[in-house]
């Protein structure tokens, strides 16, 4: 029953987080990302400066990435799989079979893992007009990072199902 309650979790967080996405929660993260771009990914690639910008007719966020000869701009949809993972990290802080202290470890390591690659992710779209290759690349980037999401629930799943498990064999043996 109470992992009912956590997948109910789960889905009702998953909906409120994307509502709240969808109300500036997109913006504060592109300010985020932004950071994490302009702070390291600017110091290893050929990105001048990163601002974000409002679009207007689709009343999107962009983030532009300002080379030497042009700027190239990207939409933050690429980083909307993070309201997943945030949902999914806060259902594991009700899951009767790790701690609290688990599922903050496990929210710490998922999310710098995710951010990392968001913020160097931008490193792809060097060069991207000249090359089919990299489009292709950078296409098939902007829908990885919800597998990534999928791969890391599925992770932390697994570990808590063997920890879990572990601690019923360690019960039982005593």
């Amino acid at each position: 029953m109470r992992r009912y309650f956590r997948n109910t979790i789960f889905v009702v967080t998953s909906v409120l987080f994307y509502l709240l996405w969808n109300s500036g929660g997109e913006e504060v993260y592109a300010k985020f990302l932004k950071e994490g771009v302009q702070h390291f990914t600017t110091k290893i690639s050929a990105i001048e400066t990163v601002y974000l910008k409002q679009e207007e007719t689709k009343d999107k966020i962009i983030i532009c990435f300002k080379y030497p000869d042009r700027t190239t701009k990207m939409t933050l949809d690429y980083c909307m799989p993070i309201v997943l993972l945030f949902a999914w990290q806060f259902s594991l802080l009700f899951d009767s079979r790790i701690t609290k202290k688990t599922a903050l470890k496990f929210f710490a390591i998922n999310f710098l893992i995710v951010f990392i690659l968001q913020f160097l992710f931008p490193l792809l779209l060097f060069d991207i007009s000249n090359s089919k290759v990299k489009s292709v690349g950078l296409y098939i980037g902007f829908q990885i990072f919800g597998f990534i999401i999928f791969f890391l629930i599925l992770k932390d799943s697994i570990l808590i199902r063997l920890k879990a498990q572990q601690q019923k064999y360690n019960s039982v043996e005593n």
